[in-house]
């Protein structure tokens, strides 16, 4: 690939994926020790061992890149074995760019703990069982693996898990296969039996994966694997139609002249052994309920159930493994051999300590030799076929008696360009210069059109591909670099009870003697605790409440709803009140008449804005479009909506005063960014406004992030800055020297003044007040407003509905979003365990929310004490500022693994890699702060997982009753 005859960029990005990543493939035989590895590879002689080599010196995304190169110049099934987590969805994405997503099978771990009560999510079952199909049908029709097979699969991912965990045999897969063309006959009452078997569920209407449903001669079924259900339409037996259709409209999508529907389980029955796998688990003591109707079992349905992979060896006692779906000549490639080693050990300990635990409660549970090979076994699969080890730079004591010979390539990791466009062009010229042609790899079309503006001609192709990393292999004249690399960014990835108001128990339990508190009809007074009276000869529990003049008050627990804690700012000491004076009653109709007061000026307000004359932005620029192209995510049909309404309203001559309503994690944040840059780039200044301290600095991160290849100064007001530091901020704000500030309640302070204030946005709208929000407004009548919320309170949304203020709604989840599992759970310290378990296996993070700062330290030990093995952290509002923003940027690190917090993890933290929540004593919380908690996870294409852990009704009771005496 001389650079004379490369094109200085390629326009259609299927050729760029396809096309330049086949003639960037072809380049990695042009190394000498690559050569001698595929001529080492060959068929060995006869009787000999097959030959298995070492590599080392392998960096960045080349392991990917000659794993694939390696498939293809070999013509051979290759199984390359991987780490779990990230390293899993990392060399992912190098096959499916270097290799194709079509010769790339991906099998990923489940996402549950071995003996875990729940089953995989289908969106990880669908994978795995798409990859074992194809591997089934490239078999031939003997079943025995040879070189017969029909067509050559290509690079099967996996990683150790996926190897020693058993599954059914490929001939039984293939006969659970369901195979489905139109013109074709099938009995339309067999196949819903079949379904059965198969593991879904008949409802009256589809709505989720796994259910299918029959209304005459149409026959709907959401299959495991299927963005959309499938709509079978029959003549008698014959099928004549057979479309994709949208579960919520019920309009059809697409035409299809054939689809292939999976099991929903991994676990594969088939009709003829119901009564036999009935008996093994009816033996085993795992037999249906006596009330079941013995109509049902004949059906098979109550067969299946979450978890039900726990007893796969009573529903199929010949399990096999991964191993026996991939064909004899398949080679094998282990990336870093010791590390794999040390995990197939892990698994041991977690298969083990999974049975150990559950076998307590289900002694029937299949045993680990029954579902799991042991550790050893990975030396033995992988012994059994040639091939190759990629190595890492120390080779492990005992390594180098493992390989027939060990080679090395140079391979160089990619240059850092610290967002220096002077500095990438240099680059480039040297390795022009010495002959590597230089391969730059983009997100998008648009950040690759941008990055072609500004390099000009330098010999370097531009491509649209996503890799995990850059690196240059001399030997191969190939140098290949990544735009998120470049510019430092991230990396792209592929998609209470109900209350009436007054105090609740739990709020009782919380009031201290001398707390103020407010009756309804009597006013202000001081909390005196608990006391048990006789009232119409019943004796009761009372709450004591002192008023002025020594009156006392007793309130029957039965009307706690008149009584309520009372709430003002930071250090007020009401006047208490005299029992039947008729000041209260004079309070009440003041404040009655201030509030419809606040209304009308609220009207007034909303009015007069829409009369103001406001600025008017221009239409988008260059810079607008190079912004918005470097964004590492695929836009939302609603966030496009929400974008553009935005601009509209920018570009008008009035005031904007728009609401954007939207999920957390569904994109919010980004519809701030393109509007505070559109205004900075006309010279105004723009406030972001948050509720704490802790979203000011991730809003911080992300808008320095998107921002930096633009000249804009980035600020931040809270109490992570010091006082000099405030200073020169609000300094920088008068002068105009500051373009974005992003600020607590600090921005509401006498001393900030901007110079030309052009818009205004409030994150977690619903967490101000009015008065806060209104003095923003009022403050800058005719800047641009827009404000953000996953909950809108009643008044906003009020306001919204009623044509006072704009409302945008993002409702479109994010690609590949995965719906966050949520358990209410009574304390369970083995849940809690395998959850913090089950995340760091793979990679992730959790949130431990434990919202009293006085006993947060010992949450963390009790943390600790159960999983020892990781790293606990702990953050409450309460800590000094910096200790504060030390353990939150080391947790964002991922130097901790458990983060025990309050709630200041609720608003709008973003960090995709933590996957799992566990909020101590839920019942304390409100819904709305559930909500928020919950969205802190799931925002990524990961299964995230949120335990609400209640104490048992016991405990409650015993609080209650103490609580009473």
């Amino acid at each position: 690939m001389s650079p004379s005859r490369e094109p200085p960029a390629l326009a259609e990005e299927t050729f760029l994926r396809d096309e330049l990543a086949e003639r960037i493939a072809a380049q990695a035989g042009n190394i000498p020790e690559v050569a001698e590895l595929l001529r080492s590879l060959g068929a060995p002689a006869g009787g000999a061992p097959p030959a298995r080599l070492g590599l080392r010196g392998l960096t960045g995304s080349a392991r990917g890149y000659l794993a694939s190169w390696l498939q293809r110049a070999t013509g051979r099934t290759l199984l390359y074995v991987v780490g779990h987590g990230e390293a899993f969805e990392e060399a992912r994405d190098d096959l499916e760019y270097f290799r194709g997503p079509g010769a790339t099978l991906a099998f990923p771990e489940p996402d549950t703990l071995p003996y875990d009560a729940s089953s995989p999510h289908p969106g990880i079952t669908a994978p795995r069982l798409e990859t074992l199909a194809r591997l089934t049908r490239a078999r031939p029709a003997g079943g025995d693996g040879g070189r017969a097979q029909t067509a050559t699969p290509g690079v099967v991912l996996a990683t150790v898990r996926g190897l020693l965990q058993k599954l059914p045999r490929p001939e039984r897969l293939a006969r659970a296969l369901l195979e489905l063309r139109v013109g074709h006959e099938y009995d339309p009452a067999a196949l819903m039996e079949r379904l059965v078997f198969m593991g879904y569920e008949r409802l009256p209407e589809v709505e989720a994966v796994g259910h299918f449903a029959r209304r005459g001669g149409i026959l709907d079924i959401y299959a495991l694997g299927l963005a959309d259900p499938l709509r079978l339409e029959f003549d008698g037996d014959e099928l004549i139609s057979m479309r994709r259709f949208d579960a919520s409209t019920q309009r059809s999508l697409e035409q299809l002249p054939a689809a292939t529907v999976l099991p929903r389980y991994e676990v594969v029955i088939e009709p003829g052994e119901a009564a036999a796998v009935a008996e093994r688990l009816r033996a085993a003591r795992e037999e249906p309920a006596a009330d079941e109707p013995a109509g049902a079992r004949a059906r098979g349905a109550w067969l299946f159930h979450d978890g039900m992979e726990r007893f796969a060896a009573h529903y199929d006692p010949d399990l096999g493994t991964l191993a026996d779906y991939l064909p004899e000549d398949t080679l094998v490639v282990l990336d870093d051999p010791g590390a794999l080693r040390a995990r197939a050990e892990e698994l041991d300990e977690l298969v083990d300590r999974g049975y150990a635990e559950a076998r307590g409660a289900y002694p029937s549970l299949s045993p680990p030799e029954a579902l799991f090979l042991r550790g050893q076994a990975l030396g033995t699969l992988v012994a059994a076929r040639p091939g190759v080890d990629w190595l890492g730079p120390v080779v492990q004591a005992g390594d180098a008696g493992r390989y027939g010979r060990t080679l090395v390539v140079d391979c160089q990791p990619a240059e850092p360009m610290r967002r220096s466009i002077e500095r990438l062009r240099g680059h480039l010229a040297e390795l022009g210069a010495n002959g590597i042609h230089a391969v730059i790899l983009c997100d998008n079309p648009g950040q690759r059109d941008r990055l072609l503006e500004l390099l000009g001609d330098t010999g370097a192709t531009l491509g649209v591909g996503l890799v995990s990393a850059g690196f240059t292999l001399p030997g191969a004249r190939l140098a290949i670099l990544t735009d998120h690399e470049i510019f430092a960014r991230y990396r792209r990835r592929r998609r209470r009870l109900k209350r009436t108001g007054g105090l609740s128990l739990a709020e009782l339990s919380a009031l201290k003697v001398g707390d103020f508190v407010v009756h309804e009809d009597h006013g202000i007074g001081l909390y005196r605790g608990m006391q048990r009276l006789t009232l119409n000869g019943q004796e009761t529990d009372c709450v004591e409440i002192a008023y002025a003049e020594r009156d006392r008050l007793f309130v029957p627990v039965q009307q706690l709803a008149l009584v309520s804690r009372y709430a003002a700012g930071d250090g007020a000491r009401p006047a208490l009140h005299r029992l039947g004076s008729g000041v209260w009653q004079k309070t009440k109709a003041k404040a009655k008449r201030a509030i419809q007061d606040m209304a009308e000026g609220l009207l007034r307000a909303y009015a007069a804005r829409r009369a103001l004359a406001g600025h008017a932005f221009r239409a988008d620029t260059v810079w607008q479009r190079e912004l918005e192209a470097s964004f590492p995510y695929e836009e939302t049909p609603d966030q496009l909506k929400a974008i553009a309404d935005v601009k509209q309203d920018m570009e008008a001559e009035k005031p904007m005063d728009r609401l954007i309503c939207g999920d957390v994690g569904y994109g919010k944040t980004e519809v701030a960014v393109r509007a505070a840059f559109k205004a900075v780039q006309e010279g105004r200044q723009v406030a972001l406004l948050v509720p704490t301290t802790i979203l000011a600095q991730q809003h911080l991160l992300v808008f320095r992030e998107r921002l930096a290849d633009f000249p804009v100064r980035v600020e931040v007001l809270s109490r992570f800055r010091t006082p000099r530091q405030q200073r020169e901020v609000v300094a920088g704000l008068a002068q105009g020297t500051v373009d974005v500030v992003i600020g607590t309640h600090r921005l509401l302070s006498r001393d900030v003044r901007f110079r030309d204030l052009g818009l205004v946005v409030i994150d977690e709208e619903h967490r101000f007040g009015v008065a806060q929000k209104e003095k923003i407004r009022q403050l800058t009548r005719t800047v641009d407003v827009l404000a953000m919320t996953a909950t809108p309170i009643p008044r906003t949304l009020n306001l919204s509905l009623a044509g006072a203020r704009d409302m945008s709604v993002i409702e479109t989840p994010p690609r590949d979003r995965l719906p966050v599992h949520t358990e209410i759970l009574e304390l369970d310290e083995d849940v809690i365990t395998d959850a913090i378990l089950r995340e760091v296996d793979r990679g992730g993070q959790v949130f431990f929310v434990h919202n009293r700062v006085e006993t947060i330290h010992n949450a963390a030990l009790r943390v600790q004490k159960l999983v020892p093995q990781v790293r606990v952290a702990v953050a409450h509002g309460q800590m000094h500022e910096r200790d504060l923003e030390r353990v939150m940027l080391e947790f964002l690190d991922k130097r901790w693994d458990v983060l025990v917090s309050t709630m200041i993890i609720e608003s709008g933290i973003d960090m995709p890699s933590v996957n799992t929540l566990v909020v101590d004593r839920a019942d304390t919380l409100g819904l709305a702060q559930l909500y928020q908690l919950r969205g802190r996870v799931g925002r990524s294409a990961h299964r995230a997982y949120a335990y609400l852990v209640v104490p048992s009704r016991r405990v409650l009771t015993e609080e209650a009753e103490k609580r009473l005496r």
